[in-house]
């Protein structure tokens, strides 16, 4: 007789659930049991903020479902990071967690389970009796996939899993991700931009599904081409109609003057949110703006459109790509457009940067630019939050979809590497690099056990610089002092060789063929880049040290009354 345990794994199954993330406990023995009868492949994490970043990585890879199991107490709140994660990437995954005895003082384990997650979940649904079990599944993966994607929560009781439960039948739909638009909206928006001269393109992580009906869109408009960060690559950054806008490298005020430029800007499959608006400094005039999303909270926040769409960009891209080929030509052409583009790469912020030993020169711009030739056109690049992500966002162009993945809009720490394993496991046909941080690495990288557990092919790149260095350069520019940003200095060789993966260090030779070899090597290899201060970075610190003493001599009033009169010299010679 199968259980509920069964008719959960069916039921998981049936939806098209292929790897659930996690780590068993006492209260789950039942639910690993109907795993192990179940033809879903089980990733045992070390811990569970791991698995929930490697089911996060297993969905930004692919935009397919993946589970994530833990028990309840402990396992349920190390997950709540990922779920935070996932919820503000838009990563659909269902999360099936044990429920505590709430109602009896003291109860073992017992949390108040469901008002820690509201926050940071789509919804929260409860299986009480194991007949429940396959429509609460259905319903679960309907909500995480529909709309925004994003995490769903699924409490089980003990009975649910241990008692009798009728199987679930094969053949369940798969889930939309928005219902069909409305015709009137889709016309109304085509027609604007039929008629529009000078449109642009902006392009988020929802319209990675329609990448190359995008991609046609763009060609049959003309139109320069702007992405999110974690919309970077669904137009080929190499392509010339991609102005390669990313808010580390570039200046809003300089993509503000293209927006004006334009006479409609499409936004297709894009949150706007903080992160990717350089804190809501990009100005999108309402009277020229389309959007098109699945999800009809995304359309009613932030940035208010003439011609809103409510629909999964893969059903409304084509009708799109119909109305430019009724524009008249004329706009834009590409000498302009290109350049655009060198205004907007030659205008980001002037920061400091370290110096990254064992390429020539020892830059960042070297090294991402090795790392682009040693990695295929449809590699990932899985990034942690850190200094390491704001080099390569700077200076790493993404060629494919979903070619970048990174904690966008939450920013934790110690997310690369797992979501790197979630990723290979989701798109085993496309190479992964998941660069990351000493620090970062002193999060997860015991993860590396998992790689080699699961036999993948993984190079982990890890920048060793002995600090937590995107917040010392902070304090160094700020203040000319550091505090509690030093970390020892690991041996990575012998770290690499105790969890079972090869190593490689970037010497004074060739670094993209020293890349190359661990990206093709089939297995798991750590590769280290010996990262250390430039002489900008001496030289912020000495400039920190002089603020911090005006500071101290003239007070923080008459120090910033000061700027604005030197502000104001500025642009009286200008």
């Amino acid at each position: 007789m199968a259980t509920g345990a069964d008719a959960l794994c069916q039921s998981l199954e049936a939806c098209g659930v292929e790897c659930v993330f996690g780590l068993p406990g006492t209260q789950s023995v039942p639910l690993y049991e109907g795993l192990r009868r179940s033809r879903i492949r089980s990733v045992l994490a070390t811990h569970e903020l791991s698995a929930s970043f490697m089911a996060n990585g297993y969905h930004r890879a692919s935009g397919r479902l993946a589970a994530l199991f833990t028990i309840q107490g402990p396992g349920f709140t190390y997950a709540l990071a990922g779920l935070a994660e996932a919820r503000h990437d838009s990563a659909a995954l269902v999360y099936l967690v044990g429920r505590g005895d709430s109602a009896r003082p003291f109860s073992f384990q017992a949390l108040d389970q469901r008002s820690m997650a509201a926050p940071v979940v789509k919804g929260i649904l409860s299986v009480e009796r194991a007949g429940e079990i396959p429509a609460r599944i259905r319903e679960a993966c309907d909500l995480a996939l529909g709309g925004e994607p994003g995490p769903v929560m699924v409490e089980w009781s003990a009975e649910a899993l241990t008692a009798p439960a009728p199987a679930e039948g094969p053949g369940t739909p798969p889930a939309r991700r928005a219902p069909p638009p409305s015709r009137a909206a889709v016309e109304a928006a085509c027609g604007f931009l039929a008629a529009a001269r000078r449109p642009l393109l902006v392009v988020g992580l929802g319209a990675a599904g329609a990448a190359r009906a995008v991609l046609r869109l763009a060609e049959a408009l003309g139109a320069p081409v702007v992405t999110s960060t974690s919309g970077r690559g669904v137009v080929p950054e190499d392509h010339p109609l991609s102005v390669g806008f990313d808010s580390a490298r570039c200046d809003t005020g300089v993509l503000n003057e293209l927006v004006a430029a334009s006479d409609a800007v499409l936004v297709l499959g894009c949150k706007l949110t903080a992160a990717g608006t350089a804190d809501f400094a990009l100005r999108l005039p309402e009277a020229s703006l389309v959007r098109v999303d699945a999800s009809p909270e995304v359309l009613e926040s932030g940035y208010p459109a003439r011609y809103p769409v409510h629909g999964a960009v893969e059903d409304v891209v084509e009708d799109l790509v119909a109305a430019a080929g009724r524009r008249a030509r004329g706009g834009w052409d590409r000498a302009e457009i290109a350049g655009w583009r060198r205004r907007l790469r030659g205008s980001g912020p002037v920061e400091p940067e370290p110096r990254l030993h064992g390429v020539s020169p020892p830059s960042a711009e070297a090294f991402f630019g090795a790392l682009r030739r040693a990695l295929p056109r449809d590699g990932i690049l899985v990034l942690d939050s850190g200094l390491h992500q704001t080099l390569a966002r700077r200076h790493f162009e993404v060629l494919s979809p979903r070619g970048l993945l990174l904690p966008s809009d939450f920013q934790s720490m110690g997310f690369a590497l797992p979501a790197a394993i979630g990723a290979r496991l989701a798109a085993p046909e496309r190479p992964a690099v998941a660069l990351l941080g000493d620090g970062g690495l002193r999060m997860s990288g015991m993860e590396i056990l998992t790689a080699v557990r699961e036999r993948l092919a993984l190079t982990v790149v890890v920048f060793n610089d002995g600090y937590l260095n995107r917040i010392r350069l902070q304090q160094l520019a700020r203040y000319g002092s550091e505090m509690s940003v030093d970390i020892p200095g690991a041996d990575l060789e012998t770290f690499a060789a105790a969890v079972g993966a090869e190593y490689a260090a970037l010497e004074n030779g060739d670094a993209a063929e020293t890349l190359a070899r661990a990206i093709g090597s089939g297995g798991v290899t750590l590769v280290e880049v010996r990262v250390g201060d430039s002489p900008a970075v001496r030289w912020a610190g000495a400039k920190g040290k002089v603020r911090a003493a005006a500071r101290r001599a003239l007070g923080p009033t008459a120090l910033e009354r000061l700027k604005r009169v030197l502000r104001r010299g500025r642009m009286a010679r200008r």
